[in-house]
């Protein structure tokens, strides 16, 4: 039956689980790093041209949803990798 769960089983569980947590924490931290250093290049590139057009804010807008997205992803699998790890404390 698939209800008959051995707890030697659990335990090899948690390693795995914690693994998982842990690849899924380093991309996340990778990807708000990479957006923070993209956002820092292109504050540099605006300060550089400080004459804007309008096709180029249209593109300032698109870079900041962008942005936007990367971090709310980024915050979102820290949490869910802390969400894991904690889960595999428990096993």
């Amino acid at each position: 039956m698939l209800l008959n769960i051995d707890i030697s089983q659990l335990a090899v569980l948690a390693p795995l689980l914690n693994s998982m947590a842990l690849l899924i924490a380093m991309c996340g931290a990778w990807l708000l790093l990479a957006t923070r250093w993209r956002q820092r290049l292109a504050l540099d590139a605006a300060r550089l041209t400080a004459i804007q057009s309008a096709g180029r804010r249209a593109g300032v807008a698109a870079t900041q949803r962008i942005d936007r997205f990367f971090h709310g992803f980024g915050l979102g699998s820290l949490a869910l990798a802390c969400l894991l790890s904690w889960f595999s404390r428990l096993i």
